[in-house]
């Protein structure tokens, strides 16, 4: 059992956690949400004692052993993936594969990782496969309670369905981090929300699914309840100036001392009924109009084309030195099809999206866009930005507007005044990814082409990307790994696999 009683926590002058406490319960799987930026990952790094609080304390379980995946593990000190997932006793020897070895070879295929050998050096393994292994070698250590930043980074969708399937049968406690809906649905059974605002917890039994709808339960009967005080107040407005307006009618009306008292005992009511008002508007009683928080605005205002065939491709193939990745692909989208791409990680699908936008040189086949067609292009790993401009100088390029109107522009995508003179290289992915949004939006276009678009928004932020890609009149082909958004804004898969394509239908993703 985990308890943490009080947390709070500053940076300088900013408070990111405030009187955090909650208790994590043998067995319990939980989830923390909220808006990027509110500090999950701060109090994941304090309950892992990697970062001191300013006030609170924790308590363990006497005997429980927490096990921590950092959102970015730093590079392993230990030799081998062997001794990553097995034990810095681990080495490689030519006997016969041990049980042990055995599962661990098990879990790196379940997470994508079946290149991998334990005798490979760590030092040779990206950043997300060292993530992976790191989250391998915790699966099977089995701590009494897994604390999980984001351990859906860097997962194909198999391999996501594999992890779902372990951590829902995980017989200790799991309290993750995760913007994957459809993940959090069918793995936890408690929603943790740390406000933005406030920096405080509340607890909401259920998945997330149950969570959103008790939210926007909340938001209606707040918005009812706002909307009965707005009646209200007119009310008690009218009735003060029309008993103001009898008692100054009657004076003027009259020099009679008789009906002059009345009016001035008018006037005194009417004076009552205004400070009845203003104790009403200044009472704790009193709502304040719901508003959604600050939220990514995406609005793609784009005319259609005029093309029936959008795109039409015959016999591509492409192979990199010593490694074939796909021959012979035949594509096909028609006028207002919606395509999410699907595969395992390495299979190609980034590679095929450079190849149609003509980011790679072809090597076999031909393709064709149609004549009327504007692309929009979203590269998955930000590698089209320049990394010492900043995000004035970048949209100017692309749209030439005044300087208070590009900082209203880019407020949309949630860079503030000081973020957008900062040179990209100094901001962080998620706003490199906005900043990203903010000039395909800007540079115009009917067909959009996505490579993980939603990498690095928090939820609410991925719903505002949904609506807006629900209201584009054009067309869409992207790749993504998150399941509710791809269900939420395409109507067919193409499944990349083993060097060919297989169609589905991007529905059956959540269901």
């Amino acid at each position: 059992m985990l308890q943490v009683n009080r947390i709070s926590k500053r940076y300088g002058q900013e408070l990111i956690l405030n009187q955090i406490t909650f208790a994590l319960n043998p067995g319990e799987h939980a989830a923390l949400v909220g808006a990027n930026g509110s500090g999950k990952s701060t109090l994941f790094r304090i309950i892992a004692g990697e970062l001191e609080a300013d006030g609170g304390s924790l308590i363990l379980g006497r005997g429980e052993r927490l096990g921590y995946l950092a959102q970015n593990p730093a590079q392993s000190w230990m030799e081998t993936v062997g001794q990553i997932l097995l034990g810095p006793r681990w080495q490689p020897a030519d006997l016969p594969r041990t049980k042990a070895e055995a599962q661990a070879l098990a879990t790196l295929a379940g997470l994508g990782l079946a290149q991998l050998r334990l005798d490979m050096p760590a030092q040779a393994l990206s950043g997300g496969e060292l993530t992976r292994a790191h989250l391998g070698a915790l699966l099977l250590e089995r701590p009494d309670i897994l604390l999980l930043d984001e351990p859906t980074n860097h997962l194909d969708i198999r391999a996501l369905e594999w992890l779902e399937g372990e951590l829902a049968h995980y017989p200790g406690a799991v309290l993750l981090i995760s913007h994957d809906r459809v993940f959090l649905d069918r793995v936890v059974t408690v929603i943790y929300e740390l406000d933005e605002l406030t920096h405080q917890l509340r607890k909401y039994p259920g998945n997330y699914s149950e969570y959103a709808e008790v939210k926007a339960r909340e938001r209606e009967k707040a918005y009812a309840a706002w909307k009965d005080q707005q009646a209200e107040i007119r009310r008690l407005t009218a009735d003060w100036k029309n008993t103001a307006e009898q008692a100054r009618w009657s004076e003027n009306q009259t020099k009679d001392s008789k009906m002059r008292r009345y009016a001035k005992k008018v006037a005194r009511k009417g004076l009552a009924k205004k400070q009845r008002l203003e104790r009403y508007l200044a009472s704790d009683e009193r709502v304040e109009k719901p508003l959604d928080r600050w939220r990514l605005r995406v609005n793609f205002d784009e005319d259609g084309h005029r093309s029936q065939s959008v795109l039409s491709a015959k016999d591509l193939g492409y192979a990199y030195p010593g490694r074939p990745l796909f021959a012979n692909l035949d594509l096909q989208i028609a006028d207002g099809e919606r395509v999410a791409m699907i595969g395992s990680n390495g299979s190609g699908k980034s590679t095929l999206l450079k190849l149609l936008m003509s980011e790679l040189p072809m090597q076999t086949g031909s393709l064709r866009w149609g004549s009327s067609i504007r692309l929009g292009y979203m590269a998955q790993k930000q590698e089209d930005l320049p990394l010492e401009q900043n995000a004035l100088e970048l949209l100017a390029e692309i749209k030439p507007m005044p300087l208070s109107e590009t900082h209203h522009f880019l407020h949309y995508f949630l860079l503030d005044e000081n973020q957008v003179r900062l040179p990209v290289s100094q901001l962080s992915y998620g706003l490199r990814a906005r900043l990203m949004l903010a000039r395909l939006v800007a540079q115009g276009a009917n067909f959009l082409v996505l490579d993980e678009p939603v990498n690095h928004l928090d939820i609410p932020s991925r719903e505002q990307f949904e609506m807006a890609l629900q209201a584009f009149k054009g067309g869409l082909l992207l790749v993504a790994h998150d399941r509710a958004f791809i269900s939420r804004v395409c109507d067919t898969t193409w499944y990349l696999e083993a060097g060919s394509l297989r169609k589905g239908y991007a529905a059956d993703l959540s269901a």
